[in-house]
Formats: structure tokens, C-alpha cells, sequence
């Protein structure tokens, strides 16, 4: 971005500043002026980047949440595996025992 030092400092000048006052402001206002400041399409870009950016987190966080998901389901899914197993032995067990008491009042009737 050009900035025209002297139409400033003559503006200033103009308006009732000294030539001092007017070339110093002048001088400051340049150095902003060239700094490194973003323009509009500056700003642009890095929408669009962060834009990209956000999509690539988003599609990542929903692939790893469809991981943690399956993962989930196999976890349930053995657990439920897990508890028939554990209901057909407590079945079992009791129906031993249920069996071994009746032989036990049996015998001693």
C-alpha cells in the first residue's frame, strides 16, 4: 500500500498544524501504513483456510467418533455374550443344586 507522506504532512499543514508536527505525524503514520497489515483479501484467504481447516477437524473428529462408536458395540456386544453365559451357568448351578437338595431330603425322609 502506498502512502504519499507529503500530501499528509501539507494536509496537516493546512489544517493548523506546524511543519514540524505535520511531517512527524506523517512520518508515523507511514511507518503503519507499510507495516505488515492485512487487506481484505488477506482476510479472505485466511477464512478460506480456516475454513478448510475446520472441515479436515470435523471430518476427522467423525471418523474417530464412528471408530469409538464401533469400538462401543463390540464392547456391548460382548458384555451381552458375557451375561447369557453367566445366566446359563447360574441356571445350571442352581438347577445342580436344587437337584443335590432334593436328593439330600430324599435320603433323609
Amino acid at each position: 500500500m502506498t502512502f504519499d507522506t507529503l500530501a499528509v504532512a501539507t494536509e496537516l499543514k493546512d489544517a493548523g498544524f506546524s511543519p514540524e508536527q505535520a511531517e512527524a505525524l506523517a512520518r508515523a503514520w507511514s511507518h503503519v501504513a507499510s507495516g505488515d497489515l492485512a487487506t481484505k483479501s488477506d482476510l479472505i484467504g485466511v477464512e478460506a483456510a480456516l475454513k478448510q481447516d475446520i472441515t479436515g477437524v470435523r471430518t476427522d473428529l467423525e471418523k474417530q467418533i464412528a471408530g469409538v462408536r464401533t469400538d462401543l458395540e463390540k464392547q456391548i456386544a460382548d458384555v451381552r455374550s458375557d451375561v447369557k453365559t453367566l445366566r446359563w451357568m447360574i441356571g445350571f448351578a442352581l438347577g445342580l443344586l436344587l437337584l443335590i437338595l432334593g436328593k439330600l431330603f430324599t435320603v433323609h425322609s
